[in-house]
Protein backbone atom coordinates (compact mmCIF):
# COMPACT_ATOMS: atom_id res chain seq x y z
CA UNK A 1 0.00 0.00 0.00
CA UNK A 2 1.67 3.42 -0.85
CA UNK A 3 2.51 5.42 2.32
CA UNK A 4 1.76 8.48 0.60
CA UNK A 5 -1.61 8.17 -0.22
CA UNK A 6 -3.76 11.16 0.40
CA UNK A 7 -7.79 10.74 0.89
CA UNK A 8 -10.26 12.83 0.27
CA UNK A 9 -11.52 15.42 2.61
CA UNK A 10 -14.70 14.24 4.42
CA UNK A 11 -16.31 12.25 6.95
CA UNK A 12 -19.05 10.20 7.13
CA UNK A 13 -20.15 9.43 10.64
CA UNK A 14 -19.48 12.72 12.84
CA UNK A 15 -20.88 16.24 12.24
CA UNK A 16 -18.50 17.82 9.57
CA UNK A 17 -16.97 21.15 11.12
CA UNK A 18 -13.83 23.17 10.07
CA UNK A 19 -12.03 22.10 7.27
CA UNK A 20 -14.18 19.19 6.51
CA UNK A 21 -17.84 21.30 6.08
CA UNK A 22 -18.69 21.96 3.08
CA UNK A 23 -20.37 25.88 3.49
CA UNK A 24 -23.40 26.04 2.03
CA UNK A 25 -23.53 29.98 1.76
CA UNK A 26 -27.14 29.93 0.13
CA UNK A 27 -28.60 28.18 3.61
CA UNK A 28 -26.55 30.39 6.07
CA UNK A 29 -27.61 33.46 4.43
CA UNK A 30 -31.60 32.48 4.32
CA UNK A 31 -31.08 31.60 7.95
CA UNK A 32 -29.69 34.78 9.04
CA UNK A 33 -32.60 36.56 6.85
CA UNK A 34 -34.79 35.23 8.19
CA UNK A 35 -33.24 36.08 12.12
CA UNK A 36 -32.80 39.60 11.43
CA UNK A 37 -36.22 39.25 10.07
CA UNK A 38 -37.47 38.46 13.43
CA UNK A 39 -38.38 35.01 12.55
CA UNK A 40 -37.67 31.96 15.16
CA UNK A 41 -36.33 28.88 12.36
CA UNK A 42 -37.39 25.95 11.64
CA UNK A 43 -34.81 24.19 9.61
CA UNK A 44 -36.90 21.62 7.31
CA UNK A 45 -35.28 19.05 5.52
CA UNK A 46 -34.49 15.37 5.52
CA UNK A 47 -31.91 13.65 6.95
CA UNK A 48 -28.61 13.29 6.50
CA UNK A 49 -28.32 16.84 4.42
CA UNK A 50 -26.68 18.70 6.69
CA UNK A 51 -28.65 20.47 9.29
CA UNK A 52 -26.14 20.09 12.52
CA UNK A 53 -23.03 21.17 10.54
CA UNK A 54 -25.12 24.48 9.92
CA UNK A 55 -26.26 25.13 13.02
CA UNK A 56 -22.09 24.31 14.50
CA UNK A 57 -20.81 27.02 11.53
CA UNK A 58 -23.19 29.44 12.63
CA UNK A 59 -22.58 29.01 16.45
CA UNK A 60 -19.30 29.43 15.55
CA UNK A 61 -19.62 32.49 13.05
CA UNK A 62 -22.05 35.18 14.59
CA UNK A 63 -22.86 38.55 12.64
CA UNK A 64 -22.21 41.59 14.93
CA UNK A 65 -24.78 41.69 17.41
CA UNK A 66 -25.83 37.99 17.58
CA UNK A 67 -25.23 35.28 20.52
CA UNK A 68 -25.21 32.19 19.29
CA UNK A 69 -25.28 28.46 21.13
CA UNK A 70 -25.67 24.88 19.56
CA UNK A 71 -26.81 21.68 21.73
CA UNK A 72 -28.11 18.51 20.78
CA UNK A 73 -30.88 18.05 23.51
CA UNK A 74 -31.33 14.31 23.39
CA UNK A 75 -31.56 12.55 26.05
CA UNK A 76 -34.19 15.00 28.13
CA UNK A 77 -36.72 13.34 29.39
CA UNK A 78 -39.28 15.53 31.02
CA UNK A 79 -40.74 18.90 31.12
CA UNK A 80 -38.68 20.65 33.84
CA UNK A 81 -35.16 19.08 32.52
CA UNK A 82 -36.09 21.03 29.03
CA UNK A 83 -36.47 23.96 30.96
CA UNK A 84 -33.66 23.76 33.06
CA UNK A 85 -31.56 23.29 29.73
CA UNK A 86 -33.26 26.16 28.27
CA UNK A 87 -32.60 28.66 31.06
CA UNK A 88 -28.77 26.81 31.05
CA UNK A 89 -28.20 27.87 27.68
CA UNK A 90 -29.50 31.13 27.66
CA UNK A 91 -26.62 31.68 31.00
CA UNK A 92 -24.27 30.90 28.68
CA UNK A 93 -25.03 32.58 25.77
CA UNK A 94 -25.16 35.75 28.17
CA UNK A 95 -21.55 34.71 29.53
CA UNK A 96 -20.21 35.14 26.29
CA UNK A 97 -20.64 38.67 25.68
CA UNK A 98 -18.92 41.74 27.73
CA UNK A 99 -22.15 44.22 26.85
CA UNK A 100 -23.80 42.93 30.08
CA UNK A 101 -21.88 41.25 31.92
CA UNK A 102 -22.21 43.66 34.75
CA UNK A 103 -25.81 43.20 34.44
CA UNK A 104 -24.88 39.05 34.05
CA UNK A 105 -23.29 39.38 37.61
CA UNK A 106 -26.08 41.13 39.58
CA UNK A 107 -28.73 38.62 37.90
CA UNK A 108 -26.42 35.44 39.00
CA UNK A 109 -26.29 37.11 42.50
CA UNK A 110 -30.23 37.54 43.07
CA UNK A 111 -30.86 34.00 42.16
CA UNK A 112 -27.81 32.32 44.25
CA UNK A 113 -26.30 31.41 41.03
CA UNK A 114 -21.81 29.93 42.05
CA UNK A 115 -21.12 28.64 38.73
CA UNK A 116 -22.03 28.25 34.96
CA UNK A 117 -20.90 25.99 32.12
CA UNK A 118 -22.97 23.96 29.64
CA UNK A 119 -22.80 20.94 31.70
CA UNK A 120 -25.06 22.80 34.61
CA UNK A 121 -25.66 25.50 36.98
CA UNK A 122 -24.80 25.61 40.78
CA UNK A 123 -26.89 26.95 42.81
CA UNK A 124 -26.98 27.62 46.65
CA UNK A 125 -30.86 26.65 46.51
CA UNK A 126 -31.60 24.89 43.02
CA UNK A 127 -34.71 25.83 41.50
CA UNK A 128 -37.40 22.79 41.53
CA UNK A 129 -40.11 25.44 38.93
CA UNK A 130 -37.57 25.71 35.57
CA UNK A 131 -40.68 26.87 33.38
CA UNK A 132 -41.05 29.94 35.67
CA UNK A 133 -37.50 30.51 36.12
CA UNK A 134 -36.60 30.25 32.23
CA UNK A 135 -39.75 32.89 31.87
CA UNK A 136 -38.83 35.16 34.57
CA UNK A 137 -35.17 35.38 33.02
CA UNK A 138 -36.38 35.91 29.11
CA UNK A 139 -38.78 38.93 30.27
CA UNK A 140 -35.23 40.30 31.86
CA UNK A 141 -33.18 39.60 28.74
CA UNK A 142 -35.70 41.15 26.47
CA UNK A 143 -36.10 44.37 28.78
CA UNK A 144 -32.37 44.65 28.72
CA UNK A 145 -30.97 47.02 25.63
CA UNK A 146 -27.12 46.35 26.22
CA UNK A 147 -27.97 42.50 25.29
CA UNK A 148 -27.20 40.62 22.23
CA UNK A 149 -29.93 38.81 20.17
CA UNK A 150 -29.98 35.70 21.56
CA UNK A 151 -30.02 32.62 19.32
CA UNK A 152 -30.88 29.12 20.83
CA UNK A 153 -29.66 26.23 18.05
CA UNK A 154 -31.53 22.97 19.24
CA UNK A 155 -30.73 20.10 17.73
CA UNK A 156 -32.98 16.71 18.16
CA UNK A 157 -36.34 18.86 19.63
CA UNK A 158 -38.70 15.84 17.48
CA UNK A 159 -36.67 13.00 19.26
CA UNK A 160 -36.99 15.13 22.85
CA UNK A 161 -40.73 15.64 22.27
CA UNK A 162 -41.87 12.44 21.48
CA UNK A 163 -39.12 10.40 23.88
CA UNK A 164 -41.48 12.35 26.81
CA UNK A 165 -44.64 11.70 25.31
CA UNK A 166 -44.23 7.81 25.43
CA UNK A 167 -44.25 8.16 29.16
CA UNK A 168 -46.40 11.88 30.29
CA UNK A 169 -47.35 13.21 26.98
CA UNK A 170 -48.74 16.08 29.11
CA UNK A 171 -44.96 17.14 29.78
CA UNK A 172 -44.84 17.26 25.62
CA UNK A 173 -47.68 19.58 25.12
CA UNK A 174 -46.16 21.38 27.62
CA UNK A 175 -43.28 22.44 26.04
CA UNK A 176 -45.28 23.02 23.06
CA UNK A 177 -47.54 25.23 24.36
CA UNK A 178 -44.31 27.18 26.14
CA UNK A 179 -42.26 27.56 22.54
CA UNK A 180 -45.89 28.95 21.14
CA UNK A 181 -46.48 31.57 23.84
CA UNK A 182 -42.82 32.52 23.66
CA UNK A 183 -42.57 32.56 20.25
CA UNK A 184 -46.52 34.87 20.15
CA UNK A 185 -45.32 37.12 22.93
CA UNK A 186 -42.89 40.52 22.44
CA UNK A 187 -42.00 41.22 25.61
CA UNK A 188 -40.23 36.98 25.48
CA UNK A 189 -38.84 36.64 21.69
CA UNK A 190 -37.27 40.33 21.12
CA UNK A 191 -34.06 39.24 21.97
CA UNK A 192 -34.31 35.53 22.12
CA UNK A 193 -34.85 33.79 18.83
CA UNK A 194 -34.27 29.49 18.63
CA UNK A 195 -33.63 27.63 15.61
CA UNK A 196 -34.95 24.00 15.91
CA UNK A 197 -33.85 20.82 13.93
CA UNK A 198 -34.37 17.03 14.25
CA UNK A 199 -33.66 13.54 12.55
CA UNK A 200 -37.04 12.93 11.89
CA UNK A 201 -39.89 15.10 10.87
CA UNK A 202 -41.17 17.36 13.52
CA UNK A 203 -44.61 17.95 12.39
CA UNK A 204 -45.52 14.03 12.76
CA UNK A 205 -44.37 14.23 16.32
CA UNK A 206 -46.22 17.20 17.21
CA UNK A 207 -49.56 15.91 15.33
CA UNK A 208 -49.36 12.47 17.63
CA UNK A 209 -48.50 14.59 20.20
CA UNK A 210 -51.45 17.22 19.90
CA UNK A 211 -52.76 15.38 16.56
CA UNK A 212 -52.14 18.81 15.31
CA UNK A 213 -49.62 21.02 14.41
CA UNK A 214 -50.34 24.51 14.29
CA UNK A 215 -47.69 25.39 17.28
CA UNK A 216 -45.29 25.45 14.50
CA UNK A 217 -47.00 27.51 11.76
CA UNK A 218 -45.42 30.39 13.24
CA UNK A 219 -41.70 29.51 12.32
CA UNK A 220 -40.13 30.36 9.39
CA UNK A 221 -38.91 27.12 7.52
CA UNK A 222 -35.42 26.80 5.81
CA UNK A 223 -35.07 24.27 3.04
CA UNK A 224 -31.86 22.06 2.60
CA UNK A 225 -32.37 22.10 -1.15
CA UNK A 226 -29.89 18.78 -3.10
CA UNK A 227 -26.81 20.65 -4.48
CA UNK A 228 -27.58 21.40 -8.30
CA UNK A 229 -25.65 19.35 -11.38
CA UNK A 230 -22.71 22.33 -11.52
CA UNK A 231 -22.75 22.65 -7.56
CA UNK A 232 -22.38 18.75 -6.74
CA UNK A 233 -19.32 18.71 -9.61
CA UNK A 234 -17.86 21.44 -7.62
CA UNK A 235 -18.45 19.37 -4.33
CA UNK A 236 -16.75 16.70 -5.65
CA UNK A 237 -13.62 18.58 -6.48
CA UNK A 238 -13.78 20.38 -3.41
CA UNK A 239 -13.95 16.96 -1.24
CA UNK A 240 -10.88 15.43 -3.70
CA UNK A 241 -8.63 18.69 -3.85
CA UNK A 242 -5.55 16.86 -3.52
CA UNK A 243 -6.37 13.40 -3.16
CA UNK A 244 -4.65 10.05 -4.65
CA UNK A 245 -7.81 9.32 -6.44
CA UNK A 246 -8.96 12.00 -9.31
CA UNK A 247 -12.36 12.59 -11.12
CA UNK A 248 -12.40 13.70 -14.19
CA UNK A 249 -15.78 15.27 -15.38
CA UNK A 250 -16.85 11.59 -17.14
CA UNK A 251 -16.16 9.64 -13.75
CA UNK A 252 -18.09 13.01 -12.15
CA UNK A 253 -20.84 12.38 -14.12
CA UNK A 254 -21.37 8.80 -13.70
CA UNK A 255 -21.07 9.07 -9.83
CA UNK A 256 -23.93 11.83 -9.68
CA UNK A 257 -26.15 9.57 -11.80
CA UNK A 258 -25.53 6.71 -9.30
CA UNK A 259 -26.43 8.91 -6.76
CA UNK A 260 -29.06 10.79 -8.24
CA UNK A 261 -30.52 12.63 -4.97
CA UNK A 262 -27.35 15.12 -4.88
CA UNK A 263 -27.01 15.78 -0.59
CA UNK A 264 -23.57 15.62 0.35
CA UNK A 265 -24.11 12.57 3.11
CA UNK A 266 -24.69 10.22 -0.19
CA UNK A 267 -22.10 11.83 -2.67
CA UNK A 268 -19.66 11.27 0.22
CA UNK A 269 -20.83 7.53 0.66
CA UNK A 270 -19.63 6.84 -2.75
CA UNK A 271 -16.40 8.37 -2.89
CA UNK A 272 -15.25 7.23 0.50
CA UNK A 273 -15.84 3.57 -0.82
CA UNK A 274 -14.31 4.19 -4.27
CA UNK A 275 -11.26 5.63 -2.29
CA UNK A 276 -11.49 2.89 -0.29
CA UNK A 277 -11.52 0.00 -2.60
CA UNK A 278 -8.59 1.84 -4.46
CA UNK A 279 -5.97 2.07 -1.62
CA UNK A 280 -6.66 -1.63 -0.95
CA UNK A 281 -5.35 -2.30 -4.42
CA UNK A 282 -3.16 0.35 -4.37
CA UNK A 283 -4.31 1.76 -7.97
CA UNK A 284 -5.91 5.14 -8.03
CA UNK A 285 -7.14 5.30 -11.09
CA UNK A 286 -10.22 4.67 -11.41
CA UNK A 287 -13.40 3.50 -13.94
CA UNK A 288 -16.95 3.80 -13.79
CA UNK A 289 -17.22 0.10 -13.16
CA UNK A 290 -15.59 0.97 -10.03
CA UNK A 291 -18.10 3.78 -9.22
CA UNK A 292 -20.39 1.02 -10.19
CA UNK A 293 -18.74 -1.80 -7.63
CA UNK A 294 -18.30 0.75 -4.71
CA UNK A 295 -22.40 1.72 -4.96
CA UNK A 296 -22.77 -2.28 -4.57
CA UNK A 297 -20.81 -2.28 -1.54
CA UNK A 298 -22.22 0.78 -0.11
CA UNK A 299 -25.92 -0.58 -0.33
CA UNK A 300 -24.61 -4.36 1.26
CA UNK A 301 -23.32 -2.05 4.24
CA UNK A 302 -26.56 -2.19 6.47
CA UNK A 303 -25.06 0.49 9.48
CA UNK A 304 -25.36 3.35 6.23
CA UNK A 305 -29.44 2.82 6.35
CA UNK A 306 -31.06 0.47 9.15
CA UNK A 307 -31.18 3.70 10.93
CA UNK A 308 -33.77 5.04 8.38
CA UNK A 309 -35.86 2.07 8.89
CA UNK A 310 -35.51 2.04 12.39
CA UNK A 311 -36.77 5.57 12.72
CA UNK A 312 -40.25 4.98 11.23
CA UNK A 313 -40.81 2.01 13.56
CA UNK A 314 -39.71 3.47 16.39
CA UNK A 315 -41.82 6.73 15.69
CA UNK A 316 -44.68 4.90 14.58
CA UNK A 317 -47.13 2.90 15.71
CA UNK A 318 -46.98 -1.11 14.52
CA UNK A 319 -50.08 -0.94 12.39
CA UNK A 320 -48.55 2.80 10.57
CA UNK A 321 -45.22 0.99 10.40
CA UNK A 322 -46.49 -1.78 8.43
CA UNK A 323 -48.68 0.13 6.44
CA UNK A 324 -45.62 2.58 5.58
CA UNK A 325 -43.00 -0.03 4.77
CA UNK A 326 -45.54 -1.62 2.57
CA UNK A 327 -45.20 1.41 0.35
CA UNK A 328 -41.52 1.56 0.22
CA UNK A 329 -40.94 -2.23 -0.47
CA UNK A 330 -43.85 -1.97 -3.35
CA UNK A 331 -41.99 1.41 -4.19
CA UNK A 332 -38.41 -0.44 -4.46
CA UNK A 333 -39.36 -3.91 -6.30
CA UNK A 334 -41.42 -1.45 -9.11
CA UNK A 335 -39.41 1.82 -9.16
CA UNK A 336 -42.61 3.64 -8.53
CA UNK A 337 -45.99 3.70 -6.81
CA UNK A 338 -49.00 5.75 -8.19
CA UNK A 339 -51.74 7.59 -6.33
CA UNK A 340 -54.35 4.25 -6.87
CA UNK A 341 -51.75 2.08 -5.48
CA UNK A 342 -51.35 4.13 -2.20
CA UNK A 343 -54.66 4.32 -1.83
CA UNK A 344 -55.20 0.20 -2.25
CA UNK A 345 -53.31 -0.07 0.56
CA UNK A 346 -54.64 2.18 2.37
CA UNK A 347 -58.06 0.43 1.76
CA UNK A 348 -56.25 -2.67 3.19
CA UNK A 349 -54.94 -1.15 6.41
CA UNK A 350 -57.87 0.74 7.00
CA UNK A 351 -56.03 4.63 6.69
CA UNK A 352 -58.05 6.00 3.78
CA UNK A 353 -58.87 8.77 6.53
CA UNK A 354 -55.20 9.83 6.20
CA UNK A 355 -53.43 8.13 3.88
CA UNK A 356 -51.79 10.60 2.59
CA UNK A 357 -50.80 12.61 6.20
CA UNK A 358 -48.08 9.39 5.52
CA UNK A 359 -46.96 10.26 2.24
CA UNK A 360 -46.78 13.92 2.98
CA UNK A 361 -44.77 12.86 5.72
CA UNK A 362 -42.19 10.52 3.95
CA UNK A 363 -41.29 13.17 1.62
CA UNK A 364 -40.73 15.69 4.49
CA UNK A 365 -38.05 13.38 6.18
CA UNK A 366 -36.31 12.54 2.78
CA UNK A 367 -37.58 9.25 1.84
CA UNK A 368 -39.65 9.51 -1.07
CA UNK A 369 -40.21 12.61 -3.92
CA UNK A 370 -43.52 12.43 -5.79
CA UNK A 371 -43.20 13.46 -9.55
CA UNK A 372 -46.02 13.14 -12.30
CA UNK A 373 -48.67 11.86 -9.78
CA UNK A 374 -46.20 8.82 -8.79
CA UNK A 375 -43.83 8.47 -5.55
CA UNK A 376 -40.23 7.07 -5.95
CA UNK A 377 -37.58 6.90 -3.87
CA UNK A 378 -35.20 10.46 -3.06
CA UNK A 379 -32.16 8.06 -3.60
CA UNK A 380 -30.87 5.17 -5.22
CA UNK A 381 -29.26 4.40 -1.57
CA UNK A 382 -32.47 4.04 -0.11
CA UNK A 383 -34.31 2.22 -3.13
CA UNK A 384 -31.95 -0.49 -3.31
CA UNK A 385 -31.46 -0.82 0.59
CA UNK A 386 -35.13 -1.26 1.42
CA UNK A 387 -35.03 -4.04 -1.10
CA UNK A 388 -32.21 -5.70 -0.96
CA UNK A 389 -33.69 -5.82 3.17
CA UNK A 390 -37.27 -6.89 1.45
CA UNK A 391 -36.09 -9.20 -1.27
CA UNK A 392 -39.57 -11.29 -1.42
CA UNK A 393 -42.44 -8.90 -2.53
CA UNK A 394 -45.49 -10.25 -3.33
CA UNK A 395 -48.11 -7.19 -4.30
Amino acid sequence: MDKDWKSHNIVIGPVAIGSEFYHRSDIVEDIWTKLQKGNCILLAAPRRVGKTSVMQYMESNPIDNYQLIFQNIQGIDSANKFYERIYTLLLNCLNKTTKARKWLGKFLKSKSITKISLEGIKFETKPTDFLKETATLLAEINKNEEIEIIVLLLDELPEVLFNISKTNNADAISILKFLRHWEQQPELNRKVKFVLAGSVGIHYVVEKIETRNADLNNLAKVYFEPLSDDESHKYIDWATKGATVTYNTELKQHLLEKIKYFVPYFINLLIDEIDRQAKKANNPKITTQSIDTAFDTVVKNNDYFNDWKKRLQDYMSKADFNFVNEILIHTAHNEYISLQEIYDKAVKYEKTADYMEFINELEKDGYIVEFENKYLFISPFLSAFWKRNNPIYNT
